[in-house]
């Protein structure tokens, strides 16, 4: 008798939501994902997994999963399903004429989030743009790293190159604008990220600082600072350390230029106004510094909250300063380069201001445009105006400065078409959504993640499933739409397209691999080479022989001189802007909005599965003795406004957040393609970050986000 059970298999794979890559099992019936479940042979994350990455199954399979090719039929959003042929043809018809009338600058991307963990997704996707002649890369990047990016460009002459805590031999580590129990980890690979900083805190000591009484946080020791106030405090534990005599002179000389210039700038900081704008004790500063100089094996380490401010970049840079002077950099225990396992010369070595906005002058910093600049691009006319948009897993109305105003630009446009999952607040708008596959649905490394690794690990993941319904991965979409323009490939140089006319197959994993054979790892060691062949062979990763760069650090610096850049032009001015600003506060009346990170939510997209969202209610956090300055209560309402706009909110009075300042999650208010997300109370706080360059730090285009001035009234019930 036939049996009518299901056919189940298991692949192991590894979650590519975040960049602790967790290592996962998926379990497949008849073809369909139906479980996730964490790998407890993978070396790297050991059973480590979080909710979200669980639940990338209820994505995979969500009803409102967008799996045909959609056509806008009306208003904004609705659609019917049509063929890819007639969605490619039409697309690629209407940009060939756009760039024929225009040229190719009239075209853009918008890159979010979730595609920078996908191999395939981000190369491709910028191939394709290079591939027309377009350098219009918008990206969520301007949202939270390019002040970082720009930091390390300074310091390292290499926008992508980040030194991080060597968590495993530390001692003292100081943790600022970051919540890892959460986020994982941000530019900073540790999956198992509580192991270590409670294995730290049991050598010595963990000091989380932040406006908030963070989840991390509360399981070491915090320090409260006022939103937007790092550079104060930076600037300040710097000056004390140099008033002590507690900085490594020579390794200053030998190492690095620029430090008598940025010495004397960080020495005119007063030490009182810097207590009053960080809301931290100038004893308790001083300490702090001297403490962290006193720990031979000690780091500093801060991620998303040091760069959505007004002097984001100066506070990145002077967080490595820190490090740099106090003579805890490339050594054990300190802060130094992780490890890089691919051929020299693949890592990105994108640099700054190569380009810059048609409106605003705003600088390209990594090969990323800052989203601010977007809706005026759009609907500005002249040389360049953008008429024709990709937007590739992004819902930059809920995300960027600016929401209304793109939705009117995004409605003017020529073509708008759209990669992603979900119908979204953005994609709405689109004359065209094409669906795209989930990472389940296709095979990868962990690319991004490669260079900031503590314990440097590499798995090759195959497809658990085939792309489901009629989704497509985005290196074959981008390859249909070039051959269909009459352009060929999609391959981003000459030489790499005179390699396919000669039958080789190029595309981004291929180079990866090419890169990885040519490797540290690879033959020139007399290895075997490390191809994907041999790390399929390996289903649950491998950990890799490569320590971090301690003594070798310079290697990896690619300044003229191989020395560390502590001064710039960009520097200077900053520092002249920053001292015409010192001890800025609020007006009376005012409180600072700084956002926050949810453990079951990720960014905009991640709040249609039921399992995720059902326990989420985002509410503004309040102070209790703000709430009883403005009136406000546990559990009512408030309108939060300032000049941009207004949003209604639900409050939550807590102890957990610092006095003067008021707290609220991104990427909430919906009204996209989702079922259960549209019912979710929540509201946009992106409506009030301003408009244009007025919502960004000039030198790096990072958007303002946190310390935010805004009012807060209760709403009666």
């Amino acid at each position: 008798m036939a049996s009518n059970a299901p056919i189940r298999t298991q692949t192991t794979s590894f979650c590519r939501l975040c960049e602790a890559f967790c290592g996962t099992v998926v379990t497949v019936e008849d073809g369909r994902p139906v479980k996730l479940t964490p790998d407890r042979d993978n070396p790297h994350t050991q059973g480590h997994i979080c909710v979200k990455g669980a639940a990338i199954i209820d994505i995979a399979n969500d009803p409102d999963r967008v799996l045909r090719p959609l056509k806008r039929v009306g208003g904004p959003g609705e659609f019917a399903e049509i063929s890819w042929d007639q969605a490619l043809d039409d697309i690629a018809t209407r940009l060939k004429a756009i760039i024929a009338t225009h040229g190719p600058q009239a075209v853009a991307t918008y890159f979010g989030n979730p595609g920078a963990f996908s191999t395939d997704t981000f190369m491709s996707s910028q191939w394709f743009l290079a591939r027309i002649g377009s350098s219009k890369f918008y990206a969520a990047g301007s949202q939270d790293s390019t002040s970082r990016h720009l930091a390390s460009w300074i310091l390292y002459g290499v926008a992508f190159r980040n030194a991080i805590p060597d968590l495993p031999n530390c001692d003292f580590l100081i943790i600022t604008g970051a919540n890892p129990l959460v986020s994982h980890g941000g530019l900073l690979t540790a999956p198992r990220m509580r192991h270590d900083l409670d294995a730290i805190a049991e050598r010595g000591r963990v000091i989380v600082i932040d406006p908030r009484r963070t989840e991390t946080a509360k399981r070491y020791e915090h320090i409260a600072i006022q939103p937007d106030a790092d550079a104060w405090l930076h600037a300040a534990m710097l000056k004390v350390m140099i008033g002590a005599g507690a900085v490594d002179d020579a390794f200053l000389a030998a190492r690095c230029t620029g430090w008598d210039d940025l010495r004397t700038a960080v020495t005119q900081v007063d030490l009182d106004e810097a207590a009053t704008a960080t809301g931290i004790r100038r004893d308790t500063i001083e300490r702090l510094a001297l403490d962290f100089a006193a720990a031979p094996r000690a780091a500093m380490y801060g991620r998303v909250g040091l760069c959505r401010g007004r002097f984001s970049t100066i506070a990145n840079l002077l967080l490595d300063a820190i490090n740099i002077a106090g003579g805890k950099f490339g050594k054990p225990g300190g802060s130094t380069f992780g490890a890089f396992p691919l051929a020299e010369g693949a890592e990105p070595l994108s640099g700054y201001g190569e380009h810059r906005t048609r409106i605003g002058n705003l600088p390209v910093v990594a090969g990323l445009m800052p989203a601010a600049a977007l809706p005026d691009d759009i609907l500005q006319p002249g040389e360049g105006q953008v008429r024709a948009m990709m937007v590739i897993a992004g819902n930059p109305v809920l995300s960027a400065p600016g929401g209304e105003r793109l939705e009117r630009a995004l409605e003017s446009l020529d073509l708008l078409f759209s990669v992603d999952l979900y119908v979204t607040e953005t994609n709405r708008f689109a004359h065209y959504i094409l669906p795209a596959a989930t990472f389940l649905e296709k095979d990868d490394i962990p690319l991004i993640g490669l260079s900031h690794m503590v314990r440097p690990y590499l798995q090759y993941a195959r497809a658990a499933v085939p792309p489901m319904g009629e989704a497509r991965e985005e290196l074959a979409i981008f390859s249909d739409l070039a051959a269909r323009m009459g352009l060929g490939s999609i391959a981003p140089t000459p030489g790499l397209r005179w390699l396919e006319r000669q039958g080789m197959a190029i595309t981004p994993l291929t180079l990866v691999e090419l890169a990885l054979r040519h490797g540290p790892l690879g033959k020139r060691r007399g290895n075997e080479a490390l191809g994907f062949a041999k790390l399929a062979d390996m289903p649950h990763g491998t950990m890799l022989d490569l320590p971090l760069t301690y003594g070798g650090w310079a290697d990896h610096v690619a300044t003229d001189d191989r020395k560390i850049r502590l001064w710039h032009p960009i520097v200077a001015d900053e520092f002249a802007r920053f001292a015409a600003q010192q001890a800025a506060t609020t007006d009376g009346g005012e409180l600072k909005l700084f956002s926050q990170r949810k453990l079951k939510s990720m960014n905009s997209w991640m709040h249609n599965p039921e399992k995720l969202a059902r326990s989420q209610g985002p509410a503004l956090l309040v102070h209790p003795a703000d709430a009883a300055r403005y009136g406000l209560s546990d559990g009512g309402r408030a309108s939060v406004a300032n000049a941009h706009g207004a949003v209604e909110v639900a409050v939550e009075v807590t102890e957990d957040v610092i006095e003067g300042a008021v707290c609220y999650p991104h990427g909430w208010g919906h009204n996209g393609g989702w079922r259960h997300a549209n019912t979710l109370p929540g509201a946009n706080i992106s409506l009030l970050l301003g408009l244009g360059p007025e919502a960004v730090e000039r030198v790096s285009g990072t958007t303002f986000i946190d310390g935010i001035p805004v009012t807060v009234t209760p709403i009666a019930a």
